[in-house]
């Protein structure tokens, strides 16, 4: 991606340290004045990102603590992203966004393949029993559309160039590299995100 915020192994090695009071401009920074209107943690990914793969297990921690809550969004800034992202939306009518975005990672930094043409796409979508003529619709299905659009209008409202990245409510970013000292970074990186859901 564009930039990359840290090396995610540079964390695990990292001293630990007592638990931490988050605090802005360390952990988190603002960025908005007024909030979203219902509570939200926002990642911000692409399938391309290495530390994106790395931190699915952040993701995951996030959608079980706050599942009401987290939604991922692939960026929106290149014809083979949108394809993704759009990938992504048709996953999730199908309640196959996990598997299949594991599968997406896996082919790219696993196999070192592409995933740039919808048929490489659609081949994916096909190992998990979507039919090629499912795929297609719903590729095009209105849901998807929105989806994505909805996803290049925040990935530009919040000005989002780094990869992964975490919006809280509209308001706040949590800023990875502030975590890393804590001797639990997932632990901890969930709890704060729970802090500004609630600030």
């Amino acid at each position: 991606m564009k930039k990359l915020l840290f090396v995610f192994a540079a964390l695990l090695m990292a001293a630990p340290v007592t638990a931490q009071e988050f605090k802005e401009n360390v952990h988190y920074e603002v960025i908005a004045k007024e909030g979203t209107a219902k509570p939200e943690i926002k990642e911000f990914f692409s399938f391309y990102c290495i530390h994106c793969y790395r931190f699915e297990t952040v993701a995951a921690a996030m959608k079980e603590q706050y599942p009401q809550a987290f939604s991922k969004s692939h960026i929106v800034s290149h014809p083979n992203l949108e394809l993704l992202a759009r990938g992504l939306a048709a996953a999730k009518l199908f309640k196959k966004e996990e598997p299949i975005s594991m599968a997406i990672y896996q082919r790219i930094h696993d196999q070192k393949k592409q995933v740039a043409t919808t048929e490489e796409l659609q081949a994916i979508f096909f190992v998990h029993g979507i039919s090629a003529d499912k795929f297609e619709r719903a590729m095009k299905h209105p849901l998807v559309e929105k989806q994505v659009f909805d996803m290049d209008r925040d990935m530009r409202a919040y000005n989002i160039n780094a990869t992964p990245t975490f919006i809280v409510n509209g308001k706040y970013r949590l800023r990875i590299e502030g975590f890393q000292d804590s001797d639990d970074f997932v632990a901890d990186f969930v709890k704060a995100a729970g802090y500004l859901l609630e600030k």
